[in-house]
């Protein structure tokens, strides 16, 4: 008979606040989850984004060709805030004449983001013709 009546009672305030500990647990472990994806997606975003600027960069010197008479080093920076759409960024352009081979050049583009704490590069060899 005991059985019977315990059954109709309902829940205590222990279990009540128990069981709100054990949602709210799991609700904190969802907001730790959304703010890890975030930080992934936001570095993530930044990669991509570099490493189109580089690509970019690449196809514009690809286009334009390298200065003729080139002798020596020419770097070329492009510092934070002067590249639009891409304000958290740095790019810098590096050719390089390689010798011993007359006419032919490496080119290097780095692209730099959050203040330089992370980058990434593309090279290439190209030639006067």
């Amino acid at each position: 008979m005991s059985q019977g009546l315990r059954s109709q009672q309902g829940l205590s305030l222990l279990e009540i606040v128990m069981a709100m500990a054990v949602v709210f647990l799991a609700l904190l472990g969802f907001a730790g989850f959304s703010v890890v994806a975030h930080t992934g997606m936001s570095a993530s975003e930044k990669m991509t984004r570099a490493v189109t600027l580089a690509q970019e960069k690449m196809e514009d010197v690809k286009r334009e060709g390298v200065p003729i008479g080139l002798t020596s080093q020419l770097r070329t920076t492009e510092s934070y805030g002067s590249i639009a759409g891409a304000l958290q960024h740095q790019r810098i352009l590096t050719i390089i004449p390689h010798n011993p081979i007359p006419e032919l050049y490496r080119v290097i583009v780095e692209v730099q983001w959050d203040n330089g704490e992370h980058s990434t590069s593309l090279t290439t060899y190209l030639t006067t013709d």
